[in-house]
């Protein structure tokens, strides 16, 4: 799916607090910088407001604080990771552990250790529609162009932009 712009995060995540707590749990202040940090994707800004409320409750706060809505960027980025990389077949499974041990490394590369750690091996155009789809995942950064291209895994070690 395409990623949302401009206010649509806003826009659901609102609803989704209006809708699922207690008034005043969240501040409009703070639904803006999850959408921020979400950076279009609808499915990490609900889970980094679902984690945050969660732990909110857990905590008996009344209300999210910023360091519980720091907390939950991490965890929520973490969970659906878990997910997507659930959510693989055995063939894109290997493509991820080639690219995890190996990278950053191009399309052919990756191709010819796919097919050496597989029985029934795909094509490189098929295993070229797992790396977009693991990119689209968020699992894997692809850089350069055409020729040139090399998959890495996504630094998870970045700064948060809560921060």
């Amino acid at each position: 799916m395409d990623k949302y712009h401009d206010e649509q995060p806003y826009d659901i995540l609102s609803a989704r607090a209006k809708w699922g707590l207690n008034e005043d749990v969240v501040t409009d202040k703070q639904l803006y910088r999850i959408a921020d940090v979400a950076a279009g994707d609808a499915r990490l800004a609900i889970g980094i407001l679902r984690t945050a409320a969660g732990r909110a409750d857990r905590e008996g706060q009344e209300y999210i604080t910023d360091d519980i809505l720091l907390d939950a960027v991490e965890d929520a980025q973490a969970q659906i990771k878990q997910q997507s990389l659930d959510s693989l077949t055995p063939h894109q499974r290997v493509v991820y552990e080639i690219v995890r041990e190996h990278g950053p490394i191009g399309p052919s590369d990756i191709h010819e250790r796919y097919t050496e750690d597989v029985d029934d091996p795909r094509t490189k155009r098929t295993v070229r529609t797992y790396l977009s789809k693991m990119e689209q995942y968020n699992l894997l950064e692809v850089e350069g162009t055409s020729r040139d291209r090399e998959s890495s895994l996504v630094d998870a070690t970045a700064a948060s932009p809560m921060e």
